[in-house]
C-alpha cells in the first residue's frame, strides 16, 4: 500500500513539473534596445548648387551635405533579431521630412533605419542577419542639408557626433553671408572736419588667397597717410564683423609712394579676414565730397574693388536768411551766416558787402554781430554780441538797391551771425518781394528773399453755418496804420447766391464800435443781394474792421448753374498823405461742402452674411422747396430690394453741416416701387422743404456677385432734377473670386487648400479641375470638402463636412502617361463658399518646384471660367536606399490559379506608396479584358499593392505586395486567383467493422529558421479490408508557413498507413512516405506525415498559396511498394514577384515561376554565392558555392519575341547550416524569440524526476 502512495505521489510531481513547465517559466519576446554606441565614426560630404562635392575648406550656408554614420557591431555581441540602436541627430542638419530606409551591407539587407522629423531620433533595427554574421558593419547615410536658421554666429561651426569612446567633433567653416570680399568705408573726424579715418575690410569671404595685396589710390584733396594699422577680423555667418586685434607690422608693409596706399601681406595664402585703418589729412581748398576704391587681389584671387563716397560735413562760408516778417510795420529780419566752414580769414578779406532791393532801407543801428559755435553734427550755438569796436559798418549802394559793408578788424578764424533789419521805405499797396545779396571779400556770395503783404485792405470768409445756411465774412482796412482820408469801401457779390444778414453788420475801430452816420455811412441804393457801400466820415489812422453775415442759396446765383462756390469782392478807395489817390480791390470765396453742392449724397456697405447691401440716400440737403419730390435709383448688378427693407427719415443738419438720422416719416406720406428696369422710385405724396434720408436693402442672393457694385439716385421736383447725381461704389469681400489656393509643405506632403466660390455667387452646375506637376502624387483618401460660414466682414471659416455622392462627386484621373488631375463636381447649385483640403505626397528633388493649375467653370445666365496657379518650392531630405527621381511603371497580370492561360477582368486593385512607417494611396484601378493594369510614371521608392476586389467567381485575396521601383524599366507583377468553390457535402459511412485505432505518429519537425509548408504528397496507404477507412485524429500537420497569409483550408483525412482494421489487430510497421527534398510546394491541404523516422524537411518555393477546395476522403485498396531512391516532385504553382527561400548549406533548392505566353525564361541577374538554371518552364534550381552559408538574391525575368524584358521575380535565398541528424530542433512555434529564455531548468527537473522514478521502481521490483 505504501508503494503504492509513494508511486502516485511521484507521479502527481511528475505532473505537476509539467504543468508548470507549460505555464510558469513563459517570458514576453520583446526586441531589446542597443545601450552602448555602435557608430564608429561620423563623415560629411558638402555639395555645391551643381552638385558636386566642395572640396575647399569653407562652405556656403545652407549647402547640401551627405552625413555617413559608420557603424559596427562587435563579435559575439548576441544581438538578436529585432533589436534596434537609437541616436539624435545634430541640430544642425535641416529635416524636412521623415526619413525611412533599409540597412544593406552591400547587397545584404541587414536591417531598417527610420529618422523622425520632429524628435530628430535615428532609430536602427536589424534583422536576423547579424544572429549569423560576424564583422557586422555599414554605412547610414542621410542626405540633407545644414540650417541656417539653427546655424548662426560664427563662421566657424563645431558639430558634436557622440560615438563610441566619447564624441567625434566636425569643426567647419561657412562663408559669410557678404556681398563682397572687400568692403570699403571712410568717416570724417567731425564737423568741418580736417581728416579722415577709412577703414578696408579684407577677405571677408575667407577664401585662402596667396600673395595677397590691398591698393587704394587717393583722390585730389587728400594727403597720404603716415602710419596704417591691420586687425584681425572675425566675420559672422550673417556679414557682420567684429574687430579683433591688432597685427604684427612684421606680418605686412605699407607703402604709400605715389599717392597711393599699398598694403602687402607677408604670410601666403591668408585665409582669415583683416582690417585696414589708415588717417587721410585733407589738404586746403579740399572738396567736400571724396570718391575713392579700394583693391583687393591675390596670385590667385582676381582683383575684387570697393568704393566708398565720403562727403566732410561743412559749414556754408556764407549764407542768408530772412527770419521773420511784420506786415503791419512792413519790417524783415536778417541773418548772415559766416564762415561756418571755419577757416582762417586775413582781416582784408573779412569784409561783407550787403545789397537789397531799394524799396526798403536799413534800420539804424540794427546790425549786430555775434561769435558762433558748432557741434560735430554742425548746430550751432551763439555767443553774446562781441563789441562794436571789433568790427566796422558803413552804407553801401548800388543801382536799385540801399545796402551796408561790414568790416572785420581783425583776421577771422571762427565763425559768426550777423543780424540786422530793413523797412519799407514806401507804403506796401500790393503784395510783393524783397532780394537781398550779400558777398565777402574772399570771393564768396550768399541771396535770401521775403515776400511783403499789403494790408491796407484784407477780406476773409471766416465760417458757414449750414443749419442756417450763412456764411461770416470779415474786412480789415488800414492794417499798416497809415494815414487815410476820403475813405469808401465797395462790397460786391459778383454772381449773387447771397444776401446780407440784417442785424449782422458791424463796424469796430480796435474794440470801439462806429456808429452810422457819426462814422460811416451806408449807400441806401445798393440791394442787399449785391453788397454794399460804405463811406467813412473822416480820416483813418488806426485799423479798422468790418465784419456781417449773408444767407447763401444756391438757387440765387446767376447765372443759374454758373458756380457752386459763393464769391465776395470788395474795393477800397483813399487818399494818402500827399493827397494822392489811391485804390486797392480784394476777394474772397466761401466753397460749400459736397453735400450742399450736390444737395444731397449717398452711401452703401455690404453684410456678406446675409449677401446684402444696405444703402442710405441723403436726400434735399439744402431744403429746396419741392412740390412733388421724388427720388429714382437704379439697383445695378442685377440687386433686388428687399422687402419691407425701406424707410425713411428726416434729416438733421448740424451747424458744421454734418447730417444726421432724425425721426421716421411715416410710411402713409410717400410710396415707393420698382419698375421692370430695376428702378426703384420713392414719391412723396406732399410738397416738401424738409431734407430726409431712404434706407433701404438689396440682395445679390442668386447672382453672379462682382467685385464692386455701383449705385446712383437722383432727386427730382416732377420731371425736373434738383441734385447732381448721387452715385455711391461698395467693395464687396472676395466678389469676383470663384477659385484660390494656397499650399504649404508639412513633411514629405503637401496641404493644399482651395477655396471655393468666396464671393458667394449662386452658380450652376459648378466643377473644379486641378492639374497637379509631376513631381506629386495626389492622396485620394486626404481630400475633404467643408462647408463654410461667412461673418459680415466677409471672413470665410470652415464649417462641416460635405458628403460625397450627395453635394459633390470627385474623381482623380491618369492618362496614359501617369499625368494626374481631380475633378471634382457639384451636385446641386452652389451659393455658398466651399473649402476643399486635400494632400499630394512629394515624389520631387530636392529644391524642385511643385506647382497646381485649379480651374473653376459653371453657369448663371453666362458661363463663368476662372483659374489659377500656386507653386511652393520643397525640400527633400532622403537617406540610404531612397529614390533618385527614376520613374518606371508597375504592370499588374491578373489569372486564374489554375490555368495561368486564363487572364482575369475586373479585380481592382489599390496602390500605396510607402513612406517610414506610414502608406498613403495614391491610386486604383482595373484590370482590363486581358487581365492587365499598368501604373504608370511612378516614382522609384517602395509602393505596396493589394487587391481590394476580386474578379467575379473567385476569392479575394488581400494580400499586402511590397513592391520596389528602382529602373525605369518598370515591374511586373504576376497575381492569380483561385475560384470560389462550393464544398460538397460528405456522408457519415457506417463502418460493419470498427477498425482498430492507429497509434499516433510523430511528424519530421520542422527546422527552426524558415517554417515551410508540408508538399502536398499523398502517403502510400497500405491495403486494407474493404471498410471505411479510420482517420488518424492524432497526427500533427506541418505548420503552414506564416510567410504567405492565406488561411489554411480544411484538412483532409488521410487513411492510417500504420496498421489496418482487423479482427485480430494485429500491428505492422508503417509504410514510409517520400518526402521531396528539392522542389518546394504550397501546402493547399494539410497533409500529415505519418512516419517516425528523419525525413528531409521540405523546402517552400516563394509562390503564394492558392486558396484549395475540399478534398474527399480517398480510398485506398492496395499497398504499393515505395521506391526509396525516387523522390516525387509535385507540380509547383507561379512564383510572385518577391520572395525570400530557405536551403541547407550545399544543398540545392528550386521553384518555379509563371512565364507569359510566347516569352522565354531567363535569369536575368546572377546571385553572388551561387548559380541559378531554368528551363522553359519556368522551373529554377539554385545551388550555393560549396560551403558557402548566408544571404544571396537572383532575378528571374522573361523575353518577349521583340526583345523586351520583363521582370518576373526577385528572389532572396538563406542559405543556413545543415540541421545535424538525430537532433530534431524544437517547433518554430515554440522556440524562444527575441527576450525570451529556455526553460532548461525546468525540464532538467522533469527528467531527474522520471530518472528517479526508474530507479525507485527497480529498487521495488528487486525487493520482490
Amino acid at each position: 500500500m505504501l508503494k503504492q502512495k509513494i508511486s502516485a505521489a511521484l507521479v502527481a510531481l511528475l505532473v505537476f513539473v509539467q504543468v508548470f513547465n507549460g505555464f510558469g517559466q513563459w517570458s514576453a519576446a520583446n526586441a531589446a534596445s542597443i545601450t552602448g554606441s555602435i557608430l564608429d565614426s561620423v563623415t560629411l560630404d558638402v555639395y555645391d548648387k551643381s552638385g558636386n562635392v566642395v572640396t575647399n575648406d569653407v562652405y556656403e550656408q545652407g549647402s547640401k551635405v551627405q552625413v555617413d554614420y559608420h557603424w559596427s557591431l562587435p563579435d559575439g555581441h548576441g544581438y538578436k533579431d529585432g533589436d534596434t540602436f537609437k541616436f539624435t541627430l545634430p541640430a544642425e542638419f535641416l529635416l524636412f521630412n521623415n526619413i525611412s530606409g533599409p540597412l544593406l551591407i552591400e547587397s545584404d539587407d541587414v536591417g531598417s533605419f527610420t529618422v523622425n522629423k520632429d524628435t530628430r531620433q535615428v532609430v536602427m533595427t536589424f534583422n536576423s542577419y547579424i544572429e549569423t554574421h560576424d564583422d557586422v558593419r555599414g554605412i547610414l547615410t542621410l542626405k540633407t542639408q545644414f540650417d541656417k536658421q539653427t546655424i548662426t554666429g560664427s563662421t566657424l561651426q563645431k558639430i558634436k557626433f557622440p560615438i563610441k569612446g566619447g564624441e567625434q567633433i566636425i569643426s567647419l567653416q561657412f562663408k559669410p553671408n557678404v556681398a563682397s570680399t572687400i568692403g570699403k568705408s571712410g568717416v570724417p573726424q567731425g564737423y568741418n572736419a580736417k581728416n579722415i579715418d577709412w577703414t578696408v575690410d579684407v577677405n571677408k569671404e575667407l577664401k585662402s588667397v596667396e600673395n595677397a595685396v590691398m591698393t587704394d589710390p587717393l583722390p585730389a584733396g587728400l594727403s597720404v597717410p603716415v602710419t596704417a594699422a591691420v586687425y584681425a577680423l572675425d566675420v559672422n555667418l550673417d556679414g557682420t564683423v567684429v574687430q579683433g586685434a591688432l597685427v604684427d607690422p612684421g606680418k605686412y608693409t605699407l607703402d604709400t609712394s605715389g599717392g597711393t596706399v599699398k598694403v602687402s601681406f607677408a604670410d601666403s595664402p591668408i585665409t582669415t579676414a583683416y582690417r585696414i585703418q589708415f588717417t587721410t589729412p585733407l589738404t586746403d581748398n579740399a572738396p567736400a565730397a571724396f570718391n575713392n576704391t579700394a583693391t583687393f587681389k591675390g596670385s590667385n584671387q582676381n582683383a575684387v574693388s570697393a568704393g566708398a563716397s565720403v562727403t566732410v560735413q561743412r559749414g556754408s562760408a556764407l549764407s542768408k536768411s530772412s527770419v521773420s516778417y511784420d506786415a503791419a510795420t512792413q519790417t524783415i529780419d536778417w541773418a548772415i551766416q559766416y564762415n561756418y566752414n571755419e577757416r582762417a580769414i586775413s582781416q582784408t578779406n573779412a569784409v561783407l558787402t550787403d545789397l537789397f532791393d531799394d524799396v526798403h532801407e536799413l534800420v539804424a543801428n540794427s546790425v549786430k554781430v555775434y561769435p558762433v559755435t558748432l557741434d560735430n553734427a554742425g548746430n550751432e550755438s551763439v555767443g553774446s554780441e562781441i563789441s562794436a569796436g571789433d568790427y566796422t559798418v558803413t552804407s553801401a549802394s548800388a543801382a536799385g538797391k540801399n545796402g551796408f559793408k561790414l568790416q572785420f578788424n581783425q583776421p577771422v578764424t571762427g565763425a559768426y551771425k550777423i543780424t540786422y533789419q530793413t523797412k519799407t521805405a514806401d507804403r506796401v499797396i500790393a503784395d510783393g518781394t524783397v532780394n537781398n545779396k550779400v558777398t565777402s571779400g574772399s570771393g564768396d556770395s550768399a541771396t535770401g528773399t521775403r515776400t511783403v503783404k499789403q494790408v491796407v485792405l484784407v477780406k476773409t470768409m471766416d465760417a458757414a453755418n449750414y443749419q442756417d445756411k450763412t456764411a461770416s465774412w470779415t474786412l480789415t482796412v488800414n492794417g499798416d496804420k497809415q494815414p487815410m482820408s476820403e475813405v469808401v469801401i465797395t462790397d460786391a457779390f459778383p454772381n449773387k447766391g447771397m444776401k446780407i444778414v440784417p442785424g449782422t453788420f458791424k463796424v469796430k475801430q480796435g474794440s470801439t464800435v462806429l456808429n452810422s452816420p457819426a462814422d460811416y455811412t451806408l449807400d441806401g441804393t445798393v440791394t442787399e443781394d449785391s453788397g454794399f457801400k460804405l463811406t467813412f466820415a473822416g480820416p483813418l489812422s488806426e485799423t479798422v474792421t468790418i465784419s456781417y453775415k449773408t444767407e447763401y442759396n444756391f438757387d440765387w446765383i446767376t447765372p443759374p448753374g454758373s458756380t457752386k462756390n459763393f464769391v465776395n469782392n470788395a474795393d477800397i478807395t483813399w487818399k494818402d498823405s500827399t493827397s494822392a489817390a489811391q485804390t486797392k480791390s480784394v476777394s474772397a470765396v466761401f466753397t460749400p461742402r459736397n453735400e450742399a453742392k450736390n444737395n444731397g449724397f449717398k452711401n452703401g456697405s455690404y453684410n456678406a452674411s446675409a449677401k446684402q447691401l444696405s444703402w442710405t440716400i441723403g436726400v434735399n440737403y439744402n431744403g429746396k422747396p419741392l412740390n412733388s419730390p421724388s427720388v429714382e435709383d437704379l439697383l445695378e448688378s442685377k440687386q433686388t430690394l428687399v422687402p419691407g427693407s425701406l424707410a425713411l427719415y428726416k434729416m438733421t443738419i448740424a451747424a458744421n453741416g454734418n447730417p444726421s438720422l432724425g425721426t421716421i416719416i411715416d410710411s402713409s406720406e410717400y410710396s415707393y416701387s420698382v419698375d421692370n428696369a430695376n428702378k426703384l422710385v420713392v414719391t412723396l405724396l406732399n410738397p416738401s422743404s424738409t431734407p430726409f434720408y431712404i434706407t433701404f436693402k438689396t440682395s445679390l442672393d442668386g447672382e453672379l456677385i462682382e467685385s464692386t457694385v455701383n449705385n446712383t439716385a437722383e432727386l427730382f421736383d416732377a420731371a425736373s432734377p434738383v441734385s447732381e447725381k448721387l452715385t455711391a461704389k461698395v467693395t464687396i469681400p472676395k466678389g469676383g473670386e470663384y477659385v484660390n489656393k494656397t499650399g504649404s509643405q508639412n513633411g514629405d506632403k503637401i496641404n493644399w487648400t482651395i477655396n471655393i466660390n468666396r464671393g458667394q455667387s449662386t452658380i450652376a452646375d459648378a466643377k473644379i479641375v486641378d492639374t497637379p506637376t509631376e513631381n506629386q502624387l495626389l492622396l485620394p483618401e486626404s481630400f475633404r470638402l467643408y462647408t463654410t460660414n461667412v461673418a459680415a466682414n466677409g471672413d470665410v471659416v470652415k464649417s462641416t463636412e460635405a458628403v460625397k455622392g450627395t453635394d459633390y462627386n470627385l474623381v482623380i484621373l491618369t492618362d496614359d502617361d501617369g499625368k494626374q488631375t481631380f475633378e471634382l463636381d457639384f451636385l446641386h447649385e452652389i451659393t455658398a463658399p466651399y473649402v476643399l483640403d486635400y494632400q499630394s505626397l512629394i515624389v520631387a528633388n530636392d529644391q524642385d518646384t511643385v506647382s497646381n493649375k485649379v480651374s473653376f467653370s459653371g453657369n448663371n445666365v453666362s458661363v463663368v471660367s476662372k483659374e489659377t496657379t500656386n507653386s511652393i518650392v520643397v525640400g527633400v531630405s532622403s537617406g540610404s536606399g531612397t529614390g533618385s527621381g527614376i520613374r518606371g511603371s508597375l504592370t499588374v497580370k491578373k489569372a486564374d490559379a489554375a490555368d495561368s492561360s486564363h487572364l482575369l477582368q475586373g479585380a481592382v486593385f489599390e496602390l500605396y506608396r510607402k513612406s517610414g512607417n506610414t502608406r498613403s494611396l495614391i491610386d486604383s484601378g482595373t484590370t482590363d479584358s486581358t487581365g492587365t493594369l499598368v501604373f504608370k510614371k511612378l516614382l522609384a521608392g517602395d509602393y505596396i499593392i493589394k487587391e481590394k476586389a476580386a474578379p467575379s467567381g473567385y476569392v479575394l485575396d488581400n494580400t499586402d505586395r511590397p513592391v520596389t521601383i528602382n529602373s525605369t524599366a518598370g515591374f511586373t507583377l504576376n497575381v492569380t486567383n483561385a475560384k470560389v468553390s462550393v464544398p460538397t457535402p460528405t456522408p457519415t459511412p457506417t463502418p460493419p467493422v470498427t477498425p482498430t485505432p492507429t497509434p499516433p505518429v510523430t511528424p519530421t519537425p520542422t527546422p527552426p529558421v524558415t517554417p515551410t509548408p508540408t508538399p502536398p504528397v499523398t502517403p502510400t496507404p497500405t491495403p486494407t479490408p474493404p471498410v471505411t477507412p479510420t482517420p488518424t485524429p492524432s497526427v500533427t500537420p506541418t505548420p503552414t508557413p506564416p510567410v504567405t497569409p492565406t488561411p489554411t483550408p480544411p484538412v483532409t483525412p488521410t487513411p492510417t498507413p500504420s496498421s489496418s482494421p482487423s479482427d485480430n489487430s494485429s500491428s505492422e510497421t508503417p509504410t514510409p512516405t517520400p518526402t521531396p527534398s528539392v522542389t518546394p510546394t504550397p501546402t493547399p491541404s494539410v497533409t500529415p506525415t505519418p512516419t517516425p523516422s528523419e525525413t528531409p524537411t521540405p523546402i517552400p518555393s516563394v509562390a503564394p498559396t492558392p486558396t484549395p477546395s475540399e478534398s474527399p476522403t480517398p480510398t485506398p485498396s492496395e499497398t504499393p511498394t515505395p521506391t526509396p531512391s525516387e523522390t516525387p516532385t509535385p507540380e509547383p504553382t507561379s512564383s510572385p514577384a518577391t520572395g525570400k527561400v530557405t536551403t541547407d548549406k550545399d544543398t540545392p533548392i528550386g521553384g518555379k515561376v509563371d512565364v507569359p505566353e510566347g516569352q522565354k525564361p531567363l535569369i536575368d541577374k546572377q546571385p553572388e554565392h551561387g548559380k541559378v538554371t531554368i528551363d522553359e518552364n519556368g522551373r529554377w534550381t539554385y545551388t550555393p558555392n560549396p560551403g558557402y552559408t548566408g544571404k544571396d538574391r537572383f532575378t528571374v525575368a522573361a523575353k518577349d519575341s521583340q526583345g523586351n524584358e520583363t521582370i518576373l521575380a526577385l528572389l532572396d535565398v538563406t542559405v543556413q547550416t545543415k540541421p545535424v541528424p538525430g537532433q530534431g530542433n524544437p517547433p518554430a512555434a515554440v522556440l524562444p524569440q527575441t527576450g525570451e529564455t529556455g526553460r532548461w531548468s525546468v525540464q532538467a527537473a522533469g527528467i531527474a524526476l522520471i530518472v528517479l522514478g526508474i530507479l525507485w521502481r527497480r529498487k521495488l521490483a528487486v525487493k520482490k
